[in-house]
């Protein structure tokens, strides 16, 4: 489905609004952006810090609302220009995303630019940018039981953040979290097909070979979060919300964690996602058919100038910061939050069975009445997450 000129004339509206509503609230310039109708772009996903480590960019192409998904850039020459006369190299280790060949930092004082030939022979590359702060901390991440701007009961996760040289003031936050999954009708022994006979399938009982009780699942900030201090009296965040779980999402059940991180940014950076915030309300992949309509960026097309490129190269600091949390610490004595289904016993068995068997639909639970199953997410925790402890992972 292809963007309507209508609905480009309003987003293009909304994009002033947005751009001038920055421009009275901001210190600095706004960064310039246009807002065009749809059409198939490099897209570009660019971000280097101070972490010491193989830093990561990816490529794809642009899609439409009835795709599923962007296609991989593969094949692409990809370097970054360090200012001073350092050319830093990328390999490609999966379809589209390629990495630095060895570790490095963005330092202060210096600057960076990148580079991509892609296999086509098209050349790019973006603005100079600069790293806007040495280093960055988040002081602390708290987690508080509170009701939201709906009513709605939940955690609150919020972060103290300060710096008294005044050095920072354009923040943007993303988190990962993880979370224990238990199945809850979990059972040690599983059912298989023995033996297809001419008087129907014969079944039997095992023990299971694996873990597929208790897993942990893993998610990510999908909205943008971006804060600036620039009008406050102190480059200071108290209590600043990074993350709302209400208290019937099962993610909170057992056991949680969130490991936030703190982007400190320049005011380009910070004014490209602040419009970008404004455009689609609903994801961090500025790449996907969210993206109501064309964002320029930084990165700019050396064959056709006035070829669109979707992206930004960004240099950031960052710095980030682990919680711990359980459900009975904020709702002590309080029913856990509802498992993700509605998980229910069936009895099957001869064909029906085999063929969920076959199609890994169910799994067994008991032999009581008839051979009881339930659906593979009550079952098997496996079908929702990892069965695998992560490394850093504390109850």
């Amino acid at each position: 489905m292809y963007f309507l000129n209508e609905q480009i004339r309003k987003l293009f509206i909304n994009y002033l609004v947005i751009v001038l509503l920055f421009a009275v609230y901001s210190c600095t310039e706004p960064y310039e952006g246009s807002v065009e109708g749809f059409e198939v772009v490099l897209v570009v996903n660019a971000i280097i810090t101070n972490e010491n480590k193989k830093q990561e960019i990816r490529l794809t192409k642009s899609y439409r609302f009835e795709e599923n998904g962007p296609t991989a850039e593969e094949n692409a020459i990809v370097s970054i220009s360090d200012g001073e006369g350092q050319q830093i190299a990328f390999e490609e280790i999966e379809p589209g995303k390629y990495v630095t060949m060895t570790e490095f930092a963005a330092t202060m004082n210096r600057t960076y630019s990148l580079s991509i030939t892609t296999e086509n022979g098209r050349s790019y590359r973006s603005d100079t940018m600069q790293l806007p702060k040495a280093s960055t901390t988040i002081d602390e991440v708290f987690a508080e039981r509170t009701v939201d701007h709906d009513g709605v009961e939940g955690i609150a996760i919020s972060i103290d953040t300060f710096d008294p040289s005044r050095g920072s003031n354009y923040y943007r936050y993303e988190y990962i979290e993880t979370y224990k999954i238990i199945a809850p009708l979990w059972s040690p022994e599983d059912v298989v097909l023995v033996i297809q006979l001419s008087t129907g399938p014969e079944f039997n009982t095992i023990l299971r070979e694996r873990e597929e009780h208790i897993c942990y699942g893993n998610d990510q900030a999908k909205t943008i979060n971006v804060v600036n201090t620039v009008n406050l009296s102190e480059d200071r965040l108290d209590r600043y919300i990074v993350r709302f779980i209400k208290r019937d999402n099962y993610i909170l059940s057992h056991r949680y964690s969130i490991l936030v991180r703190q982007y400190v940014e320049s005011p380009e950076a910070f004014a490209y996602y602040e419009v970008l915030k404004g455009l689609t309300q609903s994801s961090t992949d500025v790449f996907s058919e969210d993206q109501p309509g064309f964002l320029a960026g930084n990165i700019f097309s050396l064959d056709d100038p006035n070829e669109n490129v979707v992206g930004f190269f960004e240099v950031a600091a960052v710095a980030e910061k682990r919680l711990f949390l359980s459900y009975e610490d904020f709702f002590p004595g309080e029913e856990l939050p509802p498992f993700i289904q509605n998980c229910m016993l069936t009895v099957l068995g001869g064909n029906d069975l085999a063929d969920a068997i076959k199609n890994g639909t169910i799994v067994y639970f008991d032999s009581n009445g008839g051979i009881r199953t339930t659906s593979r997410a009550c079952g098997d925790c496996t079908a929702l997450g990892s069965n695998k402890v992560p490394d850093f992972w504390v109850e």
